[in-house]
C-alpha cells in the first residue's frame, strides 16, 4: 500500500494510480429543450429513477409522459449518469440507450483507455469518492457537487486487466442478492395481477366473496383505509394516517 496523503482517501495499493478526474472524464455541456419532437418521446432520466447506492435503474419513463418542460442533458449509450444533488443518496447509472437526463445530473464519459465505464460507476458510488463529493456540496447553499469540485477530485484505479477482475468479483457477490431481488419483485408482480384479476371477478360477479368474508375472524375485518373498522382514528400518529 501507499499513502495519497488525501484524508477521506487513505492509502491505495501501491501499483494503482491516482489522477485528477479532469484527466479522466469529460461532462457533456448545452441543455436541450425535451418538449421538441426529437426529444419528446426520448428516456428522460431523473435521480429518483436510480436506485441509491447499487446504479440499479429501477423505472423508466419518457420526457412526454412526465410533462418534462426545461432543459435537459442528452445522454449517449454507456455514458454514466451521476446525480449532483444530495450526493449522499449515491444515485448514479449508466444509461442503457441514449436518452435524456434532469439538469440535477452530469453525462459523464470516461477515458476508456484509463477507465472501464462499470469501474468508474462504482467510483462514484463508493464511501470515498461520496465522503468528497458531500463536503464539496456543503460549501453551498444546497446541497450539489459543481463541475469545479469535480474537475479536481482525484480518482484511484488499477490496470483495465484488474478493473476487469475486481467487476468480476463484485457480480460474483452480488449474484445471490440480485437473484434474490429478481426472485422477489416476480412474486410482487404475480402477487398484484392476482388481487386485480380477484377484485374484477368479485365486481363481475363470478366470485361471492360473501362466504368467505363471513368464516373470517372479527379483528380480521378491515374498513377501506386497511385499519380494522372498529379501530379509533385518533388514536393513530401522523405518520401511521399517513401510510
Amino acid at each position: 500500500m501507499k499513502s495519497t496523503g488525501i484524508p477521506w482517501l487513505g492509502d491505495i495499493p501501491r501499483h494503482w494510480s491516482i489522477r485528477r478526474f479532469k484527466f479522466l472524464a469529460t461532462i457533456n455541456s448545452g441543455q436541450i429543450d425535451p418538449r421538441k419532437a426529437t426529444y419528446r418521446d426520448m428516456v428522460l432520466i431523473a435521480p429518483n429513477h436510480i436506485e441509491s447506492g447499487s446504479g440499479r435503474l429501477h423505472s423508466q419513463q419518457t420526457a412526454a409522459e412526465q410533462g418534462a418542460d426545461s432543459g435537459k442533458y442528452l445522454v449517449g449509450r454507456g455514458q454514466i449518469i451521476y446525480s449532483k444533488i444530495r450526493p449522499n443518496l449515491r444515485k448514479a447509472t449508466i444509461a442503457p440507450s441514449d436518452c435524456l437526463c434532469s439538469a440535477d445530473m452530469y453525462p459523464i464519459t470516461p477515458r476508456v483507455s484509463e477507465l472501464l465505464p462499470e469501474y468508474f460507476l462504482l467510483l462514484l458510488l463508493s464511501q470515498p469518492f461520496t465522503k468528497f463529493a458531500v463536503d464539496s456540496s456543503m460549501r453551498v447553499a444546497m446541497p450539489k457537487v459543481n463541475r469545479e469540485a469535480l474537475a479536481d477530485c482525484p480518482l484511484w484505479y488499477p490496470s483495465l486487466g484488474e478493473q476487469a477482475d475486481i467487476l468480476k468479483k463484485v457480480a460474483d457477490e452480488n449474484q445471490p442478492v440480485d437473484d434474490a431481488i429478481r426472485r422477489f419483485n416476480r412474486e410482487i408482480d404475480l402477487l398484484r395481477e392476482y388481487r386485480t384479476r380477484l377484485v374484477t371477478d368479485i365486481i363481475a360477479g363470478k366470485l361471492d366473496a360473501r362466504e368467505a368474508a363471513q368464516r373470517l375472524p372479527e379483528d380480521a375485518i378491515l374498513d377501506l383505509a386497511g385499519r380494522p373498522a372498529d379501530t379509533d382514528e385518533a388514536e393513530f400518529t401522523d405518520e401511521e394516517a399517513a401510510a
